[in-house]
């Protein structure tokens, strides 16, 4: 309520303080604007003018749109001798502004002790509610901790446990702040210390959680419930425990609240403190006989709960006190299981050392071997190895930890279960060995050590295809190299499709041709000629494109250099670019215009030559932000002021209601080139760039002083961040796209001759033949 009556005021006080003097005061008749300057300057002389003369001295006056009364003003502004002269007139001390908010009111919430007590003298009604949400003076005297206004209230029979809409009583008001003095005032004056709010939560609850503990202590000497709970079944404790306030814990244990008292969905004191991980409260809390194997409704203990989150000591204080290291969720999962599957090594040394069953199965038959495997914790795959762990447990779709180890290219992980005994050639249902899922993926090093351990390598999936098949149809060729010269039948065939050679010429991969040509002419001489040229002519062509590709590369950096394709030229165009966007700035009055994409960022604007002219299909980008519009992203924006926030996934801010075309293309010509306008909002802050993350910074390709360029981008006013109007498939009209141009723009300008030319290559080839409809026709592909 404070901001629709007292900012209202605030505002109108502003107003008539910079229009005092600005009448002469000799009318019979008072303005409306003169009588409001009286209150604030305590006029008596106007102000009997306007009693005398006016018709109806309880009328609002209408100040920046909002209904009010000089008496409103008077008590706001603490106008002791202004009231007394209207309560002489006989006003109305019930009287009410546009929004319901009274004079008592009015005193109330700005803690005017004199002039509530004149009113209440003039018998102004204690109880008068406004009419937005309810509230009543001693509601917000107990707000803002006035005390001698409650008590004065209070006094005059106010009704302590009066409710506004949402429920809050002055009491619950009062101990949401942590006034504790008027909490005394009002449980002395017997308020219902147990009346909740709309939501379920009792005054209790609510100091519980802000941490008040001398509220806290008051209540409950005044007898509130400590077991009574919210809607959702959070009871003081719960939320005292969640919060990790130790001392609020112990009181309220101390006066008898049940330790075991769950929420709806099942969460205890214990498991939210286990999961949050406050060790002094789960102290307490066992200490108070807590049950440590209470269970969630999802089946998480908090042992569970605590293992996952990598609170060590805490699972150490649980299993110490009786935990059961083997109890299982409602998926399967254990302790061992959520310790494993999130890397925390030392939790799973605590509970292998309390005798946890490292085979426990969930209930899809993940181990905990088997998940530690899948999320790279070699370590813990380790010690659950020393402690006997089946390295060839598998789960119900058949995967070994030796299979997904291999899936994912982990060939640490592969040499421990390896060197654990784990069977290389276990299958999976649909019959594929780990040697055949790391050649398919061409995870070389791990192939090579799983054909070292004698892996079959002609073993095959129930459809079957070999490891040299599925090798070959992806392309990959260190892998048919491995796995020839570990003597793999490449030359079984029932029926030319499904030989490697042939799936290898049909999906184009001509060095795994080659590869497979070569070891057909050295092993295989007992083909007959006719076959031979039907299977390999394809391959002997493709082989000589091979040998050529040295030759061809140079005449290509020739050809292109020719062109103009060089950093001197990429570095002029640019410079165009720079000035191009100056002389829009000027000529339009606006900073906010920024010439983008191809044409700026030096290269590829032209797939024909680089000369400082555009494509006749290209065209020059430009965009324009549009002033005034700032979103934030949630769980990123740092902002100082609140301001609406927006979720962010996956590059895209959650926005409906826009059309989801960035841009409006304008037609070109060779003189003029065409241009795509781009309207764009701000955004508060970059979302997290990938390559700047600190763990990617000492591993990164990229140079140094580029990176550092490039993180000046994202903290540069010059380079605003800013969202489009484009949404993901099948989003839009739903979603504002997060827009990289700008670092997109710093990372293309320090291409060197070489690395321009190699751009502009795989430009054209995504434009002109991937994408092209006279092409593949594969849409969607950009070519950075």
């Amino acid at each position: 309520m404070e901001s629709l009556c007292s900012s209202v005021l605030r505002a109108a006080v502003a107003v008539l303080m910079q229009a005092v003097g600005g009448t002469d005061g000799q009318s019979s008749d008072v303005t409306d604007m003169e009588i409001m300057q009286a209150v604030v300057t305590e006029n008596e002389e106007v102000i009997n003018r306007y009693l005398q003369k006016s018709a109806n001295v309880n009328r609002l006056i209408t100040i920046l749109g909002h209904g009010l009364s000089p008496l409103h003003l008077a008590c706001r502004l603490g106008k002791q001798r202004v009231l007394d002269l209207f309560v002489a007139a006989h006003v109305d001390v019930n009287l009410q502004n546009a929004n319901g908010c009274s004079l008592l009111y009015m005193a109330s919430l700005h803690g005017r002790e004199q002039i509530v007590d004149s009113l209440i003298k003039a018998q102004a009604d204690v109880n008068l509610q406004e009419n937005v949400a309810g509230t009543f003076p001693l509601f917000v005297a107990a707000q803002e901790g006035y005390k001698t206004v409650v008590d004065l209230l209070i006094k005059a029979q106010a009704d302590v446990n009066l409710q506004p809409s949402n429920g809050e009583t002055a009491l619950y008001s009062a101990s949401e702040h942590g006034h504790y003095r008027v909490v005394d005032s009002l449980i002395e004056a017997q308020a219902d210390v147990n009346l909740q709010q709309a939501d379920g939560c009792p005054p209790l609850f609510i100091a519980s959680q802000n941490g008040h503990q001398r509220v806290v202590d008051s209540l409950i000497n005044a007898g509130a419930d400590v077991n009574l709970q919210g809607s959702i079944g959070e009871s003081s404790l719960y939320i005292a425990s969640q919060n990790g306030d130790c001392r609020i814990v112990d009181s309220l244990i101390k006066a008898q609240a049940d330790v075991n008292i769950q929420r709806r969905t099942g969460e205890s004191s214990l498991l939210i403190a286990s999961q949050n991980g406050h060790q002094a409260v789960i102290d307490s809390l066992v200490k108070a006989q807590a049950d440590v194997n209470l269970q969630r409704s999802t089946g998480d203990s908090p042992l569970i709960v605590a293992a996952s989150r990598g609170h060590q000591q805490i699972v150490d204080s649980l299993i110490k006190a009786g935990a059961d290291v083997n109890l299982q969720q409602n998926q399967g999962g254990s302790p061992l299981f959520a310790a494993s599957q999130n890397g925390h090594q030392k939790v799973v040394a605590s509970l292998i050392k309390a005798q946890a069953d490292v085979n426990l199965q969930r209930d899809m038959g993940e181990s905990p071997l088997f998940i530690a495997s899948q999320t790279g914790h070699q370590q813990i795959v380790e010690s659950l190895i020393r402690a006997q762990a089946d390295v060839s447990l598998q789960r119900h779709t058949g995967e070994s930890p030796l299979y997904i180890a291999s899936q994912n290219g982990d060939l640490a992980m592969v040499d421990s279960l390896i060197e654990a005994q784990a069977d290389v050639n276990l299958q999976q249902n649909q019959g594929g060995s780990p040697l055949y899922i790391a050649s398919q993926l061409g995870h070389q090093e791990v192939v090579g050590s799983l054909i070292k351990a004698q892996a079959n390598v002609n073993l095959k999936r129930n459809s079957g295809q070999s490891p040299i098949y599925i090798a070959s149809q992806n392309g990959r060729v260190n892998v048919v190299n491995s796995l020839i010269r570990a003597r793999a039948d490449y030359n079984v065939e029932e029926g030319a499709a499904d030989s490697p050679l042939y799936i290898a010429v049909q999906n184009g991969h001509q060095d795994v041709v080659l590869t497979l040509t070569k070891a057909y002419y050295e092993y295989d001489n007992d083909l007959s000629s006719e076959k031979l040229t039907w299977q390999t002519e394809p391959a002997i062509s493709d082989r000589q494109a091979v040998l050529n590709d040295p030759e061809l590369s140079e005449d290509l950096h020739s050809a292109m250099t020719k062109s103009g394709f060089v950093e001197s030229r990429a570095a002029l165009q640019i410079a165009a670019a720079d000035t191009l966007q100056e002389i829009m700035r000027e000529r339009v009055g606006d900073s906010d215009i920024f010439v983008v994409g191809s044409y700026s960022e030096g290269w590829g604007n032209s797939l024909k030559t680089l000369d400082g002219r555009t494509d006749i299909e290209s065209d020059i980008d430009v965009m324009k932000l549009i002033p005034g519009r700032l979103y934030h992203p949630r769980g990123l924006c740092e902002c100082a002021e609140e301001s609406a926030q927006h979720e962010m996934s996956n590059g895209h801010i959650w926005c409906p209601g826009f059309a989801s075309k960035p841009a409006i293309a304008t037609e070109g010509s060779a003189l003029k080139p065409a241009t795509d306008d781009v309207s764009a909002s701000r955004l508060c802050c970059y979302p997290p760039i990938a390559p700047l993350q600190p763990e990617r910074l000492e591993s990164s390709n990229i140079p140094k002083p580029l990176l550092e360029a490039l993180h000046r981008v994202t903290t540069s006013d010059s380079t605003p961040c800013h969202v489009v109007h484009a949404a993901s498939p099948g989003r839009g009209g739903q979603e504002l796209r997060v827009s990289t141009s700008f670092l997109e723009k710093r990372m293309l300008r320090s291409l060197t001759t070489l690395q321009g030319q190699l751009f502009v290559t795989l430009k054209y080839l995504v434009k002109k033949v991937i994408c092209s409809k006279d092409g593949f026709n594969q849409q969607g592909l950009k070519s950075y």
